[in-house]
């Protein structure tokens, strides 16, 4: 894989940049410009390298190009006229540009290794920290060093000039009319997408789908296969031994004439890629599908593949987790006194009265939608804080952008932003384009295209979710193209038994990781507080299985990266 690395420099008011070795630029003689763009396929790659260095229409253009593939992206961009050095990524967050200092003098890397010598004790970000401790994930555009950033999905960022961010990929609502017609424009976004995701692949080498078995996962085999033909596809399932999601992903490839990738997981899979999907992301998390992501893209790497679809982004762009049943509900309860608030949450089942009870705490419905995505309350996690983590004196909201460019201030579409900034831009996509690279895998996304989201956007809520119905426009888009037996079952998608794990072959290895002794030298967590953690959760007190496995990534990633 290209190296996109370098540092700009600045000598007697005149900037000079200096690109690491091994880096590779693009450079167009008559401008002088030069560019790396880390992503897409190596020839699509120096292609849209090479119209960055045109000219600034021909940047506009390319950029254009690469966020329509709904894929992941990094560039450098190096104008040596204007003595100015751009940085940008794509709208989701699969790919990472790092970069530390600040006015003239800047370091950047597409890794976090690029910034960070291994003989150099690292400072903590506080804010960063205090989000980890609630939501077991980084904000976009953040990390976890003092003084390292990395660049906002969708931004694009100009030195030696840094005061205006500017925003590549503005979402854009257009009036909708009918639910009739709204569903054919969006059936027809997705074919597009998806033929754009799989065009370029020759015909006599495999196009990778990741099949769950459920209806984004279905969906997307239907469409490609109509678009491949007879030209193969591997359908890739990764779950563990019984997941009822097995037999039908079997089905659905078998039905589409695809070969059927089948993998097992076990408690061992998450103990011998731990470290290496820690080693990928360059960052802790909480996000346990972690593992069947990495067996995956490991063997579809090893079946030739180079390129993968997923459905990954669907729930959170048109309203299909269990939370979003609930949002109807906040604007009215909004505006109840706190107190009459308080009693609702006594009417949720036992498990989810604490999440309740934390939303209703707030007096914005969107931020109460925002909560549950929490996996602690402010009280909890400062319950656990020790030393440093007890400076972070942060509101857990303070990393959150104002509703941007072509967001209306509308209900629908603040959710959707905090679905994308909360959950999707903040560890889905992360993870996923991380371990995809590392794999060297292209990731696309069909269902997070810049047209799907901008659809999303204008959408009424209650196109998207009603009473116990989420994605409704979607399953209707969807309806005529999957079996119905599809839609009629519960799915479980590419989750893992982290539960059960730690609490059987798993839990060796997470003393051992989170003993008193390894985090003790964080001066962060109290140094019992993850072990009695470990107790609950082994007594089935409480299942903080999810918790438990982020400190886990943090522990391996504190000796690499900050230790």
């Amino acid at each position: 894989m290209d190296r996109l690395a370098g540092a700009l420099q600045t000598d007697g008011g005149r900037h000079t940049l200096l690109w690491a070795e091994n880096s590779a630029p693009i450079r167009n003689e008559a401008t002088g410009a030069e560019a790396i763009v880390l992503g897409p396929a190596a020839k699509r790659a120096n292609d849209i390298a090479h119209e960055l260095t045109r000219a600034p229409g021909a940047t506009a253009k390319a950029l254009d190009n690469l966020h329509r593939a709904a894929g992941g992206f990094a560039f450098a961009l190096w104008e040596s006229a204007e003595g100015r050095l751009t940085l940008g990524t794509d709208s989701l967050g699969l790919q990472a540009i790092y970069y530390r200092g600040s006015g003239d003098e800047i370091e950047f890397g597409a890794r976090l290794t690029d910034l960070s010598p291994p003989d150099e004790r690292k400072k903590l970000q506080l804010a960063s920290l205090n989000h980890f401790l609630i939501y077991l994930s980084l904000p976009p555009g953040k990390t976890l060093l003092g003084g390292v950033r990395r660049t906002p999905p969708g931004v694009s960022l100009r030195f030696p000039d840094e005061g205006d961010p500017h925003c590549l990929y503005p979402i854009e609502t257009e009036p909708v009319s009918s639910e009739v017609a709204t569903s054919a424009k969006l059936l027809d976004i997705l074919k597009t997408s998806i033929n754009r995701a799989l065009s370029g692949i020759p015909d006599d080498e495999p196009a990778g789908i990741l099949l769950s078995g459920g209806i984004d996962s279905t969906a997307l085999l239907a469409l490609a296969k109509q678009i491949r033909g007879d030209a193969p596809i591997i359908a890739i399932h990764a779950s563990p031994e019984g997941n009822p999601d097995r037999e039908y992903a079997r089905r659905m490839a078998e039905k589409y004439g695809a070969e059927f990738l089948d993998i097992k997981l076990g408690a061992d899979d998450a103990a011998k890629s731990l470290a290496w999907i820690v080693s990928s992301m360059e960052a802790p998390g909480g996000n346990a599908s972690a593992v069947a992501n990495c067996r995956a893209f490991a063997m579809a790497r090893e079946r030739g593949v180079g390129r993968i679809i997923s459905g990954l982004g669907s729930d959170e762009i048109f309203c299909g987790q269990g939370k979003h049943l609930l949002a109807p509900w906040w604007p009215w309860l909004a505006r109840l006194p706190r107190p009459i608030r308080g009693l609702a949450s006594m009417l949720a089942p036992t498990e989810k009265k604490e999440a309740l009870r934390r939303a209703l705490e707030e007096d914005n419905a969107a931020e109460m939608h925002r909560s549950l995505y929490a996996f602690f309350s402010n009280e909890e996690s400062a319950a656990i804080k020790s030393g440093l983590a007890q400076m972070a004196k942060v509101n857990p909201y303070s990393w959150r952008e104002p509703l941007g460019t072509g967001f209306p201030p509308v209900y629908s579409s603040e959710l959707l932003q905090v679905d994308l900034n909360t959950w999707l831009r903040s560890s889905l996509t992360p993870m996923a384009g991380t371990l995809s690279a590392a794999n060297g895998i292209e990731l696309l996304l069909p269902f997070c295209s810049p047209e799907a989201v901008n659809l999303s956007a204008s959408l009424p809520l209650s196109w998207k979710v009603r009473g116990r119905e989420g994605k409704r426009l979607l399953r209707r888009t969807l309806s005529g193209i999957i079996p119905q037996e599809i839609f009629e079952r519960p799915q479980q998608g590419f989750t893992v038994p982290m539960s059960q794990w730690l609490r059987g072959d798993l839990a060796p290895l997470a003393r051992e990781l989170l003993s008193p002794e390894k985090v003790e030298p964080w001066n962060i967590i109290a140094p019992g507080a993850l072990a009695h953690m470990l107790n609950e959760h082994e007594s089935e007190k409480r299942d903080r299985s999810l918790p438990l496995w982020a400190w886990m990534t943090f522990s391996i990633w504190y000796e690499r990266f900050a230790g």
